[in-house]
């Protein structure tokens, strides 16, 4: 593969470790705090607010890296940008108008904790739990695109259609795999953060808290093992993708294998067992918090790994069925997708040597201060 790829896929991997935490702890907060409420809990509102505190870190770290991404893919392919923006502009419409209310929301959630009534810092929270979930529904139904481009419709230029785009056979299995894998990792991280919160002081709500995180992991993981399999068949539709991942193993369909991603796939595998290890552990054992961390830490590597599974399985093409789908495109769109959908197909400003150097470099200074910004936030915050 070219560097190109791996600088995109670099930022890609932690802002889309950061979001999927960040959609879990969306959810969590508005309930713990609405729990606290009618209950009185004060002790339950301050782990509430301090929950929430990490939100708005992750939610800063997921902004950070995703604005690298998007720089990054306006740098090395400033045509492919041009074309796909045009044609999958509604899903990017719905994810870039989630992401302004969202942060609207977080706004008024944070600054209405105390002064605002109750019913309107709930509605904020609501708010902020929803636009959580339609932000990944506008990029899934891109990804999903990029799949295999149901609802492609060509009237003078090429637009995607909704109907036909909620309707891809890759969408539901990945949008849903994308919401159930971020709650999972969301409630191992909260069960983290709590046994590390039990070493020091042991309360009623962290005990009743850690218990109930961890019983949501369960039934998460659960969830899990039937969503992977389901999207592993939706990629039938995209054989090019399902023979790079799993030809080896003996399961390929017919057509084309670019690049051999097995190992990449049991490296997954891998870490999905070690965090099912992890997790009946704790569920029949007592509070651990190196047990808790590696559970959220596998879970977390999982999300990454399934990501760059996702992506580099389909190279070089950022539209998987390309070869399959080009000979239906008219001319001269057949030709700018062809040319622009290419991972290869990068600005010649974009592999001077020099460029490289200056690059790295940033994204190691990027990484470092993300870095001590999570311990800022996690240990010496708190």
């Amino acid at each position: 593969m070219i560097p190109q790829v791996y600088f995109v896929a670099l930022v890609f991997g932690i802002h889309i470790v950061a979001v999927n935490l960040g959609m879990a702890l969306a959810t969590i907060v508005p309930l713990l705090k609405r729990k606290a409420d009618l209950t009185g809990n004060e002790r339950l509102d301050g782990i509430a607010r301090g929950i929430f505190r990490i939100y708005a870190a992750t939610y800063a770290i997921a902004g950070v890296m995703g604005t690298a991404f998007t720089v990054f893919l306006l740098s090395f392919y400033p045509e492919f940008i041009g074309v796909a923006g045009n044609i999958t502009l509604l899903p990017f419409g719905i994810a870039i108008l989630s992401i302004l209310i969202h942060f609207l929301a977080i706004v008024l959630y944070y600054y209405g904790w105390d002064s605002f009534p109750k019913w309107a810092h709930l509605s904020s929270g609501i708010l902020l739990a929803i636009t959580a979930y339609t932000i990944p529904l506008g990029f899934r139904l891109v990804f999903a695109f990029l799949n295999t481009p149901s609802g492609l419709k060509i009237d003078g230029k090429p637009y995607i259609d909704a109907l036909g785009a909620l309707t891809n056979p890759t969408f539901a299995p990945l949008y849903l795999k994308s919401v159930f894998g971020a709650i999972t990792f969301g409630s191992l991280f909260i069960s983290t953060l709590l046994a590390y919160r039990m070493v020091k002081e042991r309360s009623e709500e962290s005990s009743q808290l850690y218990s109930t995180s961890l019983k949501v992991a369960v039934v998460g993981t659960f969830i899990m093992l039937i969503l992977g399999p389901w999207y592993s068949m939706s990629l039938i539709s995209t054989p090019m993708k399902f023979n790079n991942i799993f030809r080896s193993f003996g399961w390929g369909l017919g057509g084309v294998e670019t690049v051999d991603m097995s190992w990449l796939f049991l490296i997954k595998i891998i870490l999905i067992v070690i965090q099912i290890y992890a997790i009946l552990r704790l569920i029949f054992g007592s509070v651990d918090f190196k047990l808790s961390a590696l559970a959220t830490i596998s879970a977390a590597l999982t999300i990454l790994t399934g990501e760059y599974l996702n992506m580099f399985s389909q190279y070089p093409y950022f539209l998987a069925n390309l070869p399959i789908v080009a000979d239906k495109i008219p001319e001269p769109w057949r030709t700018i997708l062809g040319r622009s959908l290419s991972l290869e197909n990068v600005s010649p400003l974009a592999s001077d040597p020099t460029l490289f150097l200056v690059t790295a470099l940033g994204i190691a200074i990027l990484l470092i201060a993300i870095g001590y910004f999570i311990y800022e936030t996690l240990f010496k915050g708190e």
